[in-house]
């Protein structure tokens, strides 16, 4: 069962290790075709269900209403597992929703319990701290990926030569353009990326290629 504090990088990774666990060794080329491909199906199946395991954890991490460390989940065969606590049958209901809202799970079981005081240990000064560090993570990577992927698709800037960083909704962008326009027109992309608040734009222009 995933402990909350190892987070979803642990999920995925632990989705990675069956998956190359499952996979054929020089030996199995004697084995019967059936068990490779049974082989190979429960290697897909176990990334899958890390995969969703994943997304069920990242969806409750995001809710504002529930305290995801007080929370365990699993996922097996496409079917997610919940245990730990919840402050509330409301809670215990709203858990259960949003487990079956992922695309991909086709059951859940839910057996959250009421226990309002384990909660509140979970809801340690340590744990909210780590609960906003990894949200703050994920919103800066997002946003990040999200802007250089406007720069990257439109014909007018160098996406590749522009670098972009982004904490707190501010993004950064620095690098060499070719013009003072590629270098507007970058900054106005950033500004308009969704959860961009400010831009820092620090991208420098190439005299050489503005003179010719």
């Amino acid at each position: 069962m995933m402990n909350k504090k190892q987070m979803i990088p642990a999920a995925i990774a632990a989705g990675v290790m069956s998956f190359t666990a499952g996979l054929p060794t020089a030996h199995a080329e004697s084995a019967p075709d059936t068990t490779v491909q049974q082989r190979s199906a429960d290697a897909q199946s176990s990334v899958k269900d890390a995969w969703l395991d994943g997304k069920l954890e990242t969806a409750l991490l995001f809710n504002e209403y529930l305290n995801s460390f007080a929370i365990d989940t699993d996922v097996k065969n496409g079917v997610a597992y919940l245990s730990g606590s919840v402050e509330s049958d409301i809670d215990r209901d709203l858990a259960g929703q949003i487990a079956e809202s992922i695309e991909g799970v086709s059951d859940v079981k839910n057996d959250l319990v009421v226990d309002t005081a384990k909660v509140k240990a979970a809801s340690s000064q340590d744990g909210q701290s780590a609960k906003q560090g990894f949200k703050a993570s994920v919103l800066n990577a997002t946003l990040t990926a999200r802007v250089k992927s406007e720069l990257l698709v439109n014909s007018n800037t160098s996406g590749l030569a522009i670098n972009v960083d982004s904490n707190h909704g501010v993004v950064t962008l620095t690098g060499e353009v070719a013009s003072a326009e590629e270098k507007d027109l970058a900054e106005k992309i950033a500004a308009n990326a969704d959860g961009a608040d400010k831009v820092r734009n620090m991208l420098t222009v190439d005299d050489t290629e503005e003179a010719e």
